[in-house]
């Protein structure tokens, strides 16, 4: 592994070096991505579910495992990730979840926000809401399915509520804890937006004669959104457009995977599962959308 990270590092040295252009091009595409479509929606959704969770509300302290896992899938469901491993990985410092659970819930708990999908996906992409809503409902069924597999196969909530973490101060620890999120969010999203674009344009001037759909598969390897908008660029009027953005989705993007594991990493959460469950998703997704949709 290190010896891939090694030589991946010399390589996107030498292309930085080569193309400098491209490589300004690309960060000033990640700083645009993450200042005017992520940020504003992020911020405020971030500090409230932060201080939401820390004020110990009885939505999330209970002893009853059906209720405590439905709304962590609710909260998740609602920001979409990164949010829903924000929020996961933060009830695991404060002691509301164990490794254990945390590990089922980080993996379960993945699905866009639903302003992503409905709106961009959707209307600007499919130019049809309900196209985007019907994604966005596979998704979830899914997960809702694993969900209650994971609720049923576990016997009891094992963690001791009695010693959860009391918050003194929840709107300064939320703030603080946000800023550490958008730090990291912002820095993955600039920096895998800056090399998609680069291999990108380094693939395209190798092979110029690459299939656009290649192309579309290169960007989006790295950064979802910028790879569903190619996508929705190149393939327009295309039938597989839908099935091919599906598919994007399912896989998420290395930038929306660093994301989630640093902050499982960062709360000690092992991420096996979440890994194992990205394969399932990338299979049963794109295949259920293009069976009803």
């Amino acid at each position: 592994m290190h010896k891939i990270i090694s030589i991946g590092s010399w390589a996107l040295i030498i292309l930085l070096f080569l193309q400098p252009g491209i490589a300004h091009k690309g960060a000033v595409e990640g700083m645009r991505i993450f200042t005017t479509a992520l940020l504003p929606y992020l911020l405020p959704y971030l500090v409230i579910t932060q201080m939401f969770i820390r004020s110990q509300n009885s939505f999330l302290k209970t002893k009853n495992k059906y209720k405590l896992y439905l709304n962590i899938y609710l909260l998740s469901a609602i920001g979409g990730f990164p949010s829903g491993a924000a929020i996961i990985s933060s009830l695991k410092e404060m002691g509301t979840l164990n490794n254990r659970n945390a590990s089922w819930l980080i993996a379960i708990c993945h699905a866009p926000s639903p302003m992503f999908v409905i709106g961009f996906v959707g209307i600007d992409i499919f130019h049809a809401e309900i196209a985007g809503l019907k994604l966005l409902l596979i998704i979830h069924i899914v997960n809702l399915l694993f969900l209650l597999v994971f609720i049923i196969r576990t016997p009891a909530i094992q963690t001791n509520l009695e010693n959860v973490k009391i918050s003194s101060s929840p709107f300064q620890e939320s703030i603080k804890e946000t800023s550490q999120i958008l730090l990291l969010i912002g820095t993955t999203v600039v920096f895998f937006t800056t090399v998609s674009i680069i291999v990108f344009e380094s693939v395209k001037e190798i092979l110029p004669n690459l299939s656009p759909l290649l192309l579309v598969f290169v960007a989006s390897f790295f950064e979802m959104t910028g790879g569903i908008s190619l996508a929705g660029e190149i393939l327009s009027g295309n039938e597989l457009l839908p099935v091919i953005v599906a598919l994007i989705i399912a896989f998420s993007g290395i930038s929306i995977h660093m994301q989630i594991i640093v902050l499982a990493q960062k709360a000690g959460i092992s991420i096996r599962r979440y890994i194992v469950f990205r394969f399932l998703h990338i299979i049963i997704i794109p295949m259920l959308y293009y069976i009803f949709a």
